[in-house]
């Protein structure tokens, strides 16, 4: 559907730089494992990335239904497996969204639409790593979930 590409280099030590359309960005290894912290590391940006995917959904859907969202905010936190391939454990997402006139059920629908259809790179990495959710809605959770992708490929 639609076409990607992504140029990296090697930059020295464990350091790459990527280049995708007109952006740039470092990757790096932390210190501790020879790298120099030039940026974050590929799964750091893997999370973020997760985030970036799920929260845009969220934020599209919740003006979809005409709200005022204020604030829409993705947090992540994974644990890595010991071993090669080291992955994520699991994946725990936290939204938090703030509007005064978003109801609880409109939040968790736009976060459960995003979650079990439309944010692809969760579709993705689910297959992989489990992933959960909790949604917190002008500072007060109403709900939680797990990331459930029954019509990806694969």
């Amino acid at each position: 559907m639609g076409h990607m590409e992504c140029r990296t280099k090697w930059i020295g030590d464990m350091g790459f730089e990527s280049h995708i359309r007109t952006h740039k960005f470092t990757m790096d290894a932390k210190t501790e494992v020879g790298g120099k912290d030039q940026g974050p590391t590929p799964k750091e940006l893997l999370l973020a990335s997760i985030c970036g995917c799920t929260g845009m959904d969220v934020a599209s859907i919740l003006k979809k239904m005409r709200v005022n969202l204020l604030s829409c905010d993705v947090n992540a936190q994974a644990n890595t497996t010991h071993g090669y391939p080291s992955i994520f454990e699991e994946v725990k997402l936290q939204y938090q969204i703030e509007g005064s006139d978003i109801k609880p059920e409109q939040a968790m629908k736009a976060v459960t639409l995003s979650m079990t259809k439309y944010c692809g790179v969760s579709a993705m990495v689910s297959k992989a790593s489990p992933m959960t959710y909790e949604v917190i809605l002008n500072g007060s959770k109403i709900g939680e979930g797990k990331a459930d992708f029954e019509g990806a490929k694969g």
